[in-house]
């Protein structure tokens, strides 16, 4: 079960480069740092100080253990719930920044800076939803399964 899963996460990741090379871009456009730190560390800092770290540990292992129990599987379920929201939210807070900053500079003296912050506010938004595709919504999909087969 774990290789399947493995290679559905891959496959949408292989998708996604295919995707924006076979539309000309260029993959290193998507790398940033300022956007990876408010979508990926901000929701790391949430879950680190709202979740004990064998919690977390346990969401995402729950999944692939035939023995975990019903209580393990809902809070498994749980966390990545919250995950997606604390993202979705970092994705938000992160494209405000950007257009904050676009508006700081729309006097046109500041060209580049108004192309940088729009793509900071738009790159928050696309790999958040990346991320959405890569961690949260298969893991939760597993453990609404796994519940499933309880039932």
């Amino acid at each position: 079960m774990k290789l399947k899963f493995f290679l559905g996460v891959f496959l949408v990741l292989a998708i996604s480069v295919l995707a924006v090379l076979g539309s000309g871009g260029r993959l290193t456009t998507f790398f940033d740092i300022p956007t990876f730190v408010v979508i990926v560390v901000i929701p790391a800092a949430i879950a680190f100080a709202s979740w004990p770290v064998r919690d977390i540990g346990r969401a995402f292992s729950a999944p692939f253990d035939e023995r975990a129990e019903r209580k393990e599987l809902e809070k498994s379920r749980t966390f990545f719930a919250l995950l997606r929201q604390w993202v979705l939210v970092a994705a938000f807070f992160g494209s405000m920044i950007g257009l904050v900053c676009i508006l700081a500079y729309a006097d046109g003296h500041d060209i580049d800076k108004l192309g940088r912050n729009l793509a900071v506010m738009l790159l928050c938004v696309t790999n958040a939803l990346l991320l959405f595709l890569i961690l949260p919504l298969p893991f939760e999909s597993l453990v609404k399964r796994r519940l499933a087969e309880l039932d």
